[in-house]
């Protein structure tokens, strides 16, 4: 079987390595393109090119699929199925019958709940209780493409976005071996109209006043590692916290952090307890050595 794989992230890393572990034929691997990253703006390879490259794949990357140059270059690489893992550019419907099987697409949720940018996200960000992988078959709408296979897992109280971005891309590998072990006997499903909902890009990673503390540690898991809130003028990441309700402190502004252990009163009764916290230009450390090493004054508005 001849397989272009089309991803970019890291979320894409374990299912290109399944594949190369089982000995498929991987024709061309289509990445975004290198950009320049850090504070030395290094061009920088996508995590998915790097491990092409490592592997001596060919690697495509074209900045869209706009002209029939590109088409034509992903014709003549005459492919069983293409693979999409998070890839990041739009695909023309042109290309979607050109492989044998088509495309098909990993996507890191129960289908149809949850399309769009950010499912992860937004799993955590809503509290639910299970999430999971989908693979389908890629058409011109927003991940509404039939559907081949699924699979949930919990999403236990401890998961933030990392731990259970690895648990998806890990299931998303399984899942898609067992689709291609069968491809010739599998007849995708049409998805479900009830319980369609959308996880839009998130760009707000800030913790608010107004958010109670539950919604806060929710903000903080889903949004891994990049939660922040402002102690003066110093913007701090907040890693992993707890909550807890006291109904004593009612009176007091929402934003007061109220003893010396950094405990943070937000909307309601609720208070917001920091455990690993990382103030810009250092290391990330647990709320004992951060007070330690700043002065943090009861009372002191955020």
């Amino acid at each position: 079987m001849r397989i272009v794989f089309m991803g970019s992230p890291n979320f894409a890393i374990t299912p290109l390595l399944s594949l190369i572990e089982a000995k498929y034929n991987i024709v061309a691997v289509y990445t975004k393109s290198p950009k320049s990253a850090g504070r030395g703006q290094k061009i920088t390879k996508t995590p998915v090119h790097t491990i092409a490259d490592q592997n001596n794949i060919n690697v495509c990357i074209p900045s869209s699929f706009k002209t029939s140059d590109e088409i034509e270059i992903f014709r003549n690489l005459h492919s069983d199925i293409a693979i999409v893992v998070a890839y990041g550019l739009i695909l023309p419907k042109l290309l979607f019958n050109i492989p044998k099987y088509g495309c098909i697409n990993i996507h890191p949720s129960l289908l149809p709940r949850w399309r769009g940018a950010a499912p992860i996200q937004y799993a955590i960000l809503t509290g639910d209780k299970e999430t999971g992988v989908t693979i389908m078959q890629v058409d011109e709408h927003l991940d509404a493409g039939p559907i081949f296979m699924q699979r949930s897992i919990n999403i236990n109280t401890i998961d933030n976005y990392q731990t259970l971005h690895n648990k998806l891309s890990i299931l998303g590998s399984e899942l898609l071996l067992q689709v291609l072990s069968n491809i010739n006997k599998l007849i995708p499903k049409k998805q479900c109209t009830n319980g369609v909902s959308y996880a839009n890009k998130i760009e707000d990673y800030k913790i608010y006043l107004y958010d109670s503390a539950e919604v806060a540690c929710r903000k903080i898991k889903a949004l891994y590692p990049k939660a922040f809130f402002y102690l003066g003028d110093k913007r701090v990441k907040i890693l992993d916290a707890s909550y807890y309700e006291d109904d004593n402190k009612q009176d007091i502004k929402p934003g007061t952090i109220i003893n010396c252990n950094m405990h943070i009163k937000l909307s309601g009764n609720s208070i917001l307890v920091p455990k690993i916290l990382q103030i810009e230009g250092k290391k990330a450390c647990t709320v004992d050595d951060f007070t330690r090493g700043h002065s943090i004054q009861e009372m002191e508005i955020l």
